[in-house]
């Protein structure tokens, strides 16, 4: 892709400054020199400037872009806590029951390969050829 603007000026370039309108009025002009406190008094402004970008921290929270933030915030917390159930806890009793604990571990042992046999039927490649006759004998 080619640029917009030649890198290399036409070899014309300097004979149309010679005939610019704005070459020619600033030839024309009379140079001017700065006043000798022209550095100071600039310095001066700019730091006259700086100190009063900078606010004080109260305006700062103030602004509208905090404002927006904590309004935002304000209304994804209230919205989350509309969005919750509300209904009362039971009266009288757990929440949960506790499992029963049970002594039978041959019935655990057989409900654990029952559940690792129908993981290998969905996907055979989850158990080795080993390991599935282990758990059928």
């Amino acid at each position: 892709m080619k640029p917009n603007h030649p890198t290399n000026p036409p070899s014309d370039f300097d004979a149309d400054l010679e005939n610019d309108a704005v070459w020619n009025l600033l030839d024309d002009a009379t140079p001017t020199d700065p006043s000798p406190r022209f550095v100071q008094d600039t310095l001066r402004r700019v730091r006259l400037e700086e100190t009063e970008r900078k606010s004080p921290w109260w305006k700062t929270l103030l602004s509208p872009k905090p404002l927006m933030g904590a309004a935002g915030a304000a209304l994804a917390a209230i919205a989350i806590v509309i969005s919750l159930p509300s209904e009362p806890a039971p009266k009288g009793g757990t929440v949960a029951k506790t499992p029963e604990v049970t002594e039978d571990f041959d019935q655990l042992e057989d409900t654990f390969a029952t559940e690792l046999l129908s993981g290998a039927a969905e996907d055979p490649t989850l158990l080795s050829d080993a390991e599935i006759v282990a758990l059928l004998y």
